[in-house]
């Protein structure tokens, strides 16, 4: 039987309406692999269900998370684009639920960024102001795409996973990823560990320590749905759900 896959939503408040919205890409990465996604709502009293009822998570893109989450004000000059609270405060609540039943997650981007903060860990409000001389991790206009490689780390789940050669090697475990970030992982949360980074310094995934099933990309990997690595990376995911 194949595994539900919860795919959390973006929240868009309007004057009358709270909207969630999904883009289709993550669900048509996870139905590839092998998995049925199911959109989660973002709504609080679900989420006991969600956690009996699904197999494993994906924690989607979205906005910046307000600083006061990982116990920060807004620097000046960082363009924060806020996601609503209300999404943040669901996730972080759905997530630790979903860590606290093992249950398999793949978190990207915003959902990365998310799970660190969920853990007690921090992040660069803009790093084009924090980490000097960084390249470009996101486009500056409409329609463009920005891609950059990353050195994944000897010995992790996403090395693993992505199954790139010796990553004693140098150059052995490089990959090409596809960006639209400009906020970053300052310090891991309670149990995580880095695993990636891309050329200027900047982290790009994180990872639990010890054998659950717990990885978050920086990237978009649902972007890149004929790369290599993004197909490991769902299966991978899908896999671990079915257990």
């Amino acid at each position: 039987m194949k595994p539900l896959i919860g795919v959390t939503m973006n929240l868009e408040k309007e004057p009358a309406r709270y909207l969630n919205t999904l883009d289709r890409d993550y669900s048509e990465a996870i139905l590839k692999a092998g998995g049925i996604p199911v959109p989660v709502p973002s709504l609080d009293q679900a989420i006991p269900d969600l956690i009996k009822k699904l197999d494993g998570f994906v924690f989607t893109g979205g906005d910046d998370i307000h600083p006061r989450f990982y116990r920060q004000k807004p620097r000046p000059g960082a363009k924060l684009r806020l996601a609503n609270d209300d999404r943040v405060r669901f996730e972080i609540k759905l997530f630790k639920a979903a860590v606290k039943a093992k249950k398999p997650i793949l978190a990207i981007c915003y959902g990365a960024q998310l799970a660190n903060v969920a853990l007690g860990g921090s992040l660069y409000q803009d790093i084009s102001q924090d980490i000097p001389k960084t390249i470009k991790h996101g486009p500056s206009r409409s329609g463009e795409t920005v891609y950059h490689q990353i050195s994944i780390f000897e010995g992790t789940q996403l090395c693993h996973v992505v199954g790139l050669g010796d990553c004693r090697i140098a150059g052995d475990c490089d990959i090409k990823v596809r960006s639209s970030h400009h906020q970053s992982i300052q310090t891991p949360g309670k149990g995580l560990r880095l695993s990636a980074v891309s050329p200027d310094g900047v982290f790009e995934a994180l990872e639990l320590r010890g054998k659950q099933f717990l990885i978050a990309v920086q990237w978009h990997p649902e972007k890149t749905p004929a790369d290599k690595a993004t197909t490991k990376l769902f299966s991978a995911l899908v896999a671990a759900s079915r257990r």
